[in-house]
């Protein structure tokens, strides 16, 4: 699973601006971004590290590495480690071409083949995601949309029907891009937290990095940046949010070594529990690792 889990992001069911499809321009903004696909798959299949980096978005490429490394990982190699292959695009249907500002993207329909035996082949939906960088478009990301619990969108597009949620702004270049993350530090051990949030939202940051909110729900994440020998700080910014009458804020961090070892649940080196009388706005929790 970890293998997939890179896959994807160096490859991974919103309407702000027009869709290029049916215009004038569709031919040369597919053109422009098919290649920049196509040069970022071939450097994929050729395990070539110098092509992989020139031809992906920085963002991504910092989001990879930064996710490699707090693996315990070595980059650039486990970028190319995956048995899944960047699918081709031959034998798909082009539904969309679309590009708003210097964000832009494809959307396909078809059998998307990522080397896997050909009975686990399905039509489904594939979206490439792009950025335009110093003038030139970059590769970013995939999504694969799954249709087989959507017999009605699936007959559909069998039709050869434009489906209605092209135009939803899942379906929409998002404008702007978001800024590449910093570089996390290689951490001495892999590590992950758990965390609890019932009648909170809660946000936490650590080695740089922020996560996305927690709002009564449970979250479990890998930590980037991990845990090195010696000091670390985690924080928490918290805000209270409506909880149903009779129903009780609660709010638990758990942080974790994550040992090398599947059949081993890792070390525990912080547990910390709001108490009853409600959680502080903010707290940052120091982490001590001694081993």
């Amino acid at each position: 699973m970890r293998q997939i889990f890179l896959f994807f992001l160096g490859t991974a069911l919103f309407f702000i601006g027009t869709p290029v499809c049916g215009q004038s321009g569709e031919g040369e903004l597919r053109g422009a971004l098919e290649n920049a696909y196509l040069k970022w798959r071939e450097a994929m299949l050729r395990k070539d590290a110098n092509a992989w980096a020139a031809s992906i978005t920085r963002y991504r490429q910092t989001v990879i590495r930064n996710s490699v490394v707090s693996e315990r990982l070595p980059f650039p190699d486990a970028v190319f480690a995956s048995e899944v292959q960047p699918p081709a695009l031959a034998g798909l249907r082009l539904l969309e071409a679309q590009a708003v500002g210097d964000t832009a993207h494809l959307v396909y329909f078809g059998k998307i083949d990522l080397g896997q035996d050909k009975e686990l082949v399905h039509e489904d939906l594939l979206k490439l995601k792009f950025f335009r960088e110093s003038g030139v478009w970059k590769y970013d990301s995939n999504r694969i949309s799954r249709l087989d619990k959507a017999p009605e969108v699936l007959k559909e597009l069998r039709a050869g029907k434009r489906p209605d949620f092209l135009d939803s702004p899942e379906y929409t270049p998002p404008g702007s891009m978001p800024a590449p993350p910093p570089l996390c530090r290689v951490p001495d051990f892999k590590a992950g937290y758990k965390l609890q949030s019932f009648g909170y939202e809660t946000t936490i940051s650590m080695n740089g990095a922020n996560y996305d909110p927690a709002v009564d729900a449970l979250d479990q994440q890998i930590l980037i940046g991990g845990l090195v020998k010696g000091h670390n700080e985690i924080t928490l910014n918290i805000k209270p949010v409506p909880r149903p009458e009779g129903e009780r804020a609660s709010l638990q961090l758990r942080v974790y070594i994550i040992s090398k070892d599947p059949g081993n649940p890792g070390k525990e080196v912080l547990r910390w529990q709001a108490p009853d009388s409600g959680a502080p706005a903010k707290v940052t929790l120091p982490i001590e690792v001694k081993q």
